[in-house]
């Protein structure tokens, strides 16, 4: 660990809140342990050309690993978008609680060892999540500034990791398909927070990457060689690109909405026309699709969270009408709800 980041560490080691068990509602959630490494393999079989045969066995394992990482990141989300909606005071608690938290995870170094491929391409949505909550609650926060530095010195660690991988490491499919976008939205988030050009470069390429070579119907080649998976990934890799677009558009204009022949709306047009026509993106996989017209139990609202994004700067109302079907839109790798960070602010308490 560096000599300045342990000063701070240990600086922060008498944290308020954060460091106690929470007695009531409005008390912060009790500490979570840092997870600093991480070694697992992939969801899919071996002999899985597709990538979209999982393994049951190996699939359980992943979730398992990951569950503290999820799980703490859905709870600083939570806390986040408490903060954001509580009058001064006990938004300042909440902001807190979320900037308290991250502190301990960067004193203690999580997520510094990655050790497989697997994990290496999975972390960047996660640390999306971990950057929209500091985020949303820095604002709100009350003025420490060496938790910050302590904070922000572990993001940058974190993107600048990221951009090495994906740039050097990543295997050629992941470095230009949807698990790229993931990577270009986390790096643009700590970007933004760090008021880093090339990082915000970086991830706007990265979106360029991925969904500048989309077929003319707006369907992305390497989310179709996913077999029954294929209109599953296209909607998911949509996610980071309508947000890493949204996140650009507010900060600078960057037209990334309108970018390589408006490639993003007709990515969203093809998905629609998908949803309720499977053949249309079974005939680019070659097999039958897993997501057919919405319904409950195959689409769900996490996985359309980004429409209130993408409806903030275009509009679409086939689109619109979806996201109804499954309001509240929330995702904790978006920041959680979408309406009170893109669309409206919610009454205070």
């Amino acid at each position: 660990m560096k000599p300045q980041i342990l000063g701070m560490m240990l600086a922060l080691s008498s944290l308020p809140a954060a460091a106690e068990e929470a007695k009531d509602k409005d008390e912060c959630f009790a500490p979570v342990t840092p997870v600093v490494s991480l070694d697992y393999g992939s969801r899919y079989t071996d002999d899985s050309v597709t990538r979209s045969d999982f393994d049951e066995k190996a699939n359980a394992e992943v979730d398992k690993a990951l569950g503290p990482v999820d799980d703490f990141i859905t709870d600083l989300v939570r806390e986040s978008n408490r903060a954001l909606t509580r009058k001064a005071d006990r938004a300042t608690q909440s902001a807190d609680c979320v900037l308290n938290h991250l502190a301990q995870w960067a004193g203690a170094g999580a997520l510094g060892d990655l050790q497989t491929e697997a994990v290496q391409i999975s972390i960047p949505s996660r640390l999306s999540g971990l950057a929209f909550a500091y985020g949303n609650a820095l604002p709100l926060a009350s003025q420490d500034a060496q938790r910050k530095a302590l904070i922000e010195a572990w993001f940058k660690a974190q993107a600048l990791a990221t951009m090495a991988y994906f740039d050097e490491k990543a295997p050629p499919r992941a470095s230009a398909n949807n698990l790229r976008a993931w990577a270009g939205l986390a790096v643009t988030r700590i970007g933004l927070l760090l008021q880093d050009d090339a990082m915000l470069s970086w991830g706007e390429q990265s979106f360029r990457t991925v969904l500048c070579d989309a077929n003319p119907d707006g369907s992305l080649p390497r989310e179709m060689e996913r077999g029954p998976l294929a209109l599953h990934y296209q909607i998911h890799a949509l996610g980071p690109l309508v947000i890493t677009a949204a996140l650009l558009e507010q900060d600078r204009q960057a037209g990334l909405f309108t970018a390589c022949d408006a490639a993003l709306s007709r990515g969203v047009d093809f998905m629609l026309a998908a949803l309720a026509e499977p053949q249309r993106a079974a005939q680019h996989a070659g097999v039958e699709q897993s997501f057919s017209a919405p319904q409950p139990e195959t689409l769900q609202g996490h996985d359309v969270a980004w429409a209130a994004a993408y409806l903030r700067f275009a509009d679409n109302p086939e689109l619109a009408e979806l996201a109804k079907t499954f309001d509240p839109l929330g995702n904790s790798k978006y920041g959680g709800s979408q309406k009170l960070l893109w669309q409206q602010n919610l009454p205070k308490e």
